[in-house]
């Protein structure tokens, strides 16, 4: 048997595979002048150029080219988020409780009046432990006893009154906070959102242009597009610790402390796969 018919052979094989896809009409009438001479082993008569047009149509090698490709933006935060609170120590567990509700609710009264609303202010944290202490016994061995019960109640502010981040701060603290955990200057989900996805084109655009240009010495161009994958990224934020503890502190201490926000990088990450064939 011939190289001809060898290939009409594989032909046959290729066709059998690609069945199933859908064609276009003029693939069907294609696909019908060689269904018909594999059925009727007339092999020899297949023109060499449909040869040509089913082995480039459904040659099962793929050449492929991955490339990722980066967009960033620059952005002002638009949401402020301050975790405070309060902790307070007794003897017993209810007294305990009883101090630091109270406080507590001057906090939130004291944060309201300043112009926050409710939804702006959640409880993140809420832990009741006992306290002991190390004492030595008539015998000189050393026991743990019961000093007392500390509460601690800690809230998440939010809020786009980001300029207000000292006043508010002060209003907490005037009013029986006596922690402050962090403050932080972040995006809303919904500005993140927004950036990232105008960023989606940049990004695209920079993993072709990086393809087209490894493509140039190898002398091969983009002609398809096999996968596109959009990778989900943090949403970034300027973080400031500030876990401190207020007894013993004047007030005007925390009033000369400048709290300040920066700009915000948005990245959009994407990896794409191009079909490449030579030029």
């Amino acid at each position: 048997m011939d190289n001809r018919v060898n290939i009409g052979v594989v032909i046959g094989v290729i066709f059998v595979l690609a069945f199933a896809v859908t064609l276009t009409q003029s693939d069907k009438q294609v696909e019908s002048q060689v269904e018909s001479q594999v059925e009727s082993q007339n092999l020899d008569d297949i023109p060499e150029e449909l040869i040509y047009e089913w082995l480039k149509k459904y040659d099962p090698s793929e050449q492929t080219i991955s490339v990722s490709g980066t967009a960033t933006a620059s952005s002002s935060p638009d949401s402020l988020v301050i975790v405070l609170g309060v902790e307070s120590e007794a003897k017993t567990a209810n007294e305990s409780l009883s101090e630091n509700s109270n406080s507590l609710n001057s906090v939130i009264s004291s944060l309201t009046n300043s112009g926050l609303s409710e939804d702006d202010i959640q409880t993140s944290n809420f832990s009741i432990y006992p306290m002991y202490d190390s004492i030595k016994d008539f015998n000189g061995n050393w026991q743990q006893v019961l000093t007392g019960y500390r509460v601690s109640n800690i809230l998440s502010i939010q809020t786009d009154k980001i300029d207000s981040a000292g006043d508010i701060i002060d209003a907490a603290v005037s009013s029986g906070a006596n922690r402050v955990d962090n403050v932080s200057f972040q995006l809303s989900d919904d500005k993140y959102q927004k950036i990232s996805d105008d960023l989606i084109a940049d990004a695209i655009n920079d993993a072709t242009q990086k393809a087209e240009k490894a493509l140039v010495p190898l002398k091969q161009k983009i002609v398809g597009v096999k996968s596109v994958v959009i990778h989900d990224n943090v949403v970034p934020y300027y973080d400031s610790p500030m876990r401190a503890s207020f007894d013993g502190f004047a007030e005007s201490s925390m009033k000369s402390a400048p709290i300040m926000s920066g700009d915000e990088e948005i990245t959009t990450n994407v990896s794409v796969v191009f079909y490449i064939s030579q030029q």
